[in-house]
């Protein structure tokens, strides 16, 4: 195979988590006495750091962006998170890619424990050599290009030529760029299906996940 580690995004990308994050950003919106914004602004939140979405897209200021992330935590743990759905299929090739001698792994900016939490629910977790998220003390000021890197540490692997992230956003395929890997789009995704993000020109794109498992096993079928 032209890939020996896959690298997946988790929010958008396995696991459709839109509804819940909506739930607790209108959670936050409401506990700062503010009107939630439209639905097209709160697609921009799935993926990226959130303070920055707080800054950039609502015009929340520093103070005021920590303690929006801070009562979007404070409901995302004990009921938003709950709120997912895997898509169809994506376990299925996790299993047909390990083996097949893949490595897989988890790369997101979601906050480790949460991802881990999910992952482990859905039966997901033992399939994977590792999950890499953020701490979320810390997660608001990391590159998701620091993240591939310290999962790729983690795993001990350093051959970035046969590394390939997937993602759903412009954020995962300039992330994977940076970190010197390959980069397949989740056109079925969350990011670029309904949030807007372009696709990477002259990349590949999966239209679903049947088409990405084409994409990844094309050498081995």
């Amino acid at each position: 195979m032209k890939y020996e580690v896959v690298l997946w995004d988790f929010d958008g990308t396995m696991v459709d988590t839109s509804e819940g994050i909506f739930q607790s950003l209108r959670y936050a919106f409401d506990k700062m006495r503010l009107p939630a914004p439209s639905g097209e602004i709160l697609s921009k939140f799935i993926g990226p750091p959130l303070t920055r979405i707080f800054r950039e897209c609502v015009g929340l200021d520093d103070r005021q962006a920590a303690d929006a992330v801070r009562f979007f935590r404070e409901d995302y743990r004990e009921r938003g998170i709950f709120v997912a759905k895997v898509y169809g299929g994506i376990h299925e090739l996790v299993l047909k890619l390990k083996a097949a001698g893949v490595r897989n792994a988890v790369s997101t900016l979601k906050p480790e424990r949460m991802a881990r939490q999910l992952l482990e629910k859905y039966g997901m977790l033992d399939a994977l050599e590792t999950c890499c998220g953020t701490v979320e003390s810390r997660s608001e000021n990391i590159d998701k290009s620091e993240i591939i890197s310290r999962t790729l540490d983690r795993m001990g692997y350093t051959d970035l030529a046969k590394v390939v992230m997937i993602g759903d956003t412009g954020h995962d395929a300039s992330g994977a760029c940076k970190a010197g890997v390959d980069f397949i789009s989740a056109a079925y995704g969350y990011g670029f299906r309904f949030a807007g993000e372009k696709l990477p020109a002259g990349l590949p794109a999966a239209g679903s996940v049947a088409e990405l498992e084409q994409i990844l096993l094309a050498d081995t079928l």
